[in-house]
């Protein structure tokens, strides 16, 4: 019952530092950096033609779905990246956490709703950018990509992970480390997962196979970031994207990596509370 009553009582607190952080991510000149590049992609793929090749390709649906998920998944990727490491980074530096945990908020609380409140920003690039797009193609074509939907929607895990692993990395070793550490992971876990999961892609590697099992070992222990990117990707485009079938468990891995990074993130901050 205790606990029941402490749940209920951290609910308000945890919205409250959501739209405290959402607050200060509007601060960040990259915020609105990225949502002015999204209004110029948008007016361009609605105004130009795509010519890919020498070949038009305005006229292939396909094609352009898979150009605007392309840039949905590589912007809010950068913001993912980018806000909680800047946002945390700055608190540390100025102290400004410590009167925040020095109520009655716990750190799993204050990191809830800091990872809340950088999701809900990605999230509405994120409407804004497709919301736009799909209002636009139900308007000229009379459909609805709802690939495009769920393919978005999949995406969110890599997103949400990236922030809470961008939080334990800034309190586990600071601003600088943490940002250039959570980009190596991303593109070293990316290339490996291109590597085992994309046959193309294997096939250009020539590698013993004692290294073909230790790359295979890596690659199901470190977050599938890649994997949860290819099968979004192959949601929306298959006749651009070969079929994935890994793209479930990749999904429940990151969900796992999600909870362990949360946890050592309120491990870490506990002791630096101390």
């Amino acid at each position: 019952m205790n606990n029941l009553l402490w749940i209920q009582d951290q609910f308000p607190k945890i919205f409250s530092i959501a739209f405290l952080t959402l607050r200060e991510t509007l601060r960040k000149r990259i915020v609105y950096f990225i949502f002015i590049i999204s209004a110029l992609f948008l007016f361009l793929n609605f105004s130009c033609q795509i010519q890919v090749g020498g070949e038009d390709q305005s006229g292939n649906p396909n094609f352009q779905i898979y150009v605007v998920f392309l840039f949905f998944a590589f912007w809010n990727t950068v913001l993912a990246l980018f806000l909680p490491i800047s946002l945390l980074g700055e608190e540390l530096e100025n102290k400004t956490y410590l009167p925040i945990l020095s109520r009655p908020v716990s750190s799993l609380t204050y990191l809830t709703g800091k990872s809340l409140g950088v999701l809900t920003l990605i999230f509405a690039n994120a409407v804004f950018l497709i919301g736009i797009y799909l209002v636009k193609q139900q308007f000229s074509d009379g459909v609805l990509s709802w690939d495009l939907l769920k393919g978005s929607i999949t995406m969110f895990p890599v997103f949400l992970f990236l922030i809470i692993f961008g939080f334990l990395l800034v309190l586990s070793f600071g601003k600088n480390a943490a940002f250039f550490g959570g980009l190596a992971l991303l593109v070293f876990s990316t290339f490996l997962d291109l590597f085992i999961y994309e046959s193309a892609a294997a096939s250009l590697v020539q590698t013993s196979d004692l290294k073909k099992q230790i790359l295979e070992v890596v690659y199901w222990i470190l977050p599938q970031e890649g994997t949860v990117f290819f099968f979004s990707s192959s949601l929306l485009a298959k006749s651009l994207s070969q079929v994935h079938y890994y793209g479930e468990y990749s999904l429940a891995q990151i969900g796992v990596w999600i909870l362990l990074s949360f946890v050592l993130g309120k491990v870490v901050l506990d002791r630096k509370e101390l």
